[in-house]
């Protein structure tokens, strides 16, 4: 059984398959079976940060400084993936790889993304 009814996942890359099956697996061994815990807690789940940091998707298309350099699409299976495990989860992740770390990509000068990228997208550093 697949929810995927529209048959999306054949039109897609191997890049995009590969990342999408890493995050896919992170989510169904690491995040669901906890979540619902840390939810009940009102907690952050913390634990969780070092094996998201372990993924190597933080920092999604930006390229150097340690981050991925995905594609757009490929960053988009992160999120889409991310999502059907945990919205807040999913919600750290984009805050960290792009608000932070995207502005930072976009507008900050060589010594800010060389101090910074690389921490944030090791996940070190949050932003």
């Amino acid at each position: 059984m697949t929810s995927d009814y529209y048959l999306l996942d054949e039109t897609l890359p191997p890049d995009a398959l590969a990342v999408r099956d890493r995050v896919r697996a992170f989510v169904d061994a690491e995040v669901l079976p906890v979540i619902n815990d840390y939810w009940d807690r009102a907690e952050f789940p913390f634990p969780l940060v070092p094996k998201l940091a372990a993924l190597g998707v933080v920092g999604g298309v930006i390229e150097g400084y340690g981050c991925p350099g995905l594609s757009r699409l490929a960053a988009g299976m992160v999120t889409r993936e991310m999502s059907r495990g945990d919205g807040s989860v999913n919600t750290f992740l984009g805050v960290q790889t792009g608000l932070a770390m995207g502005s930072i990509a976009l507008l900050g000068s060589e010594e800010q993304k060389t101090r910074w990228l690389p921490p944030m997208a090791a996940l070190d550093a949050i932003g």
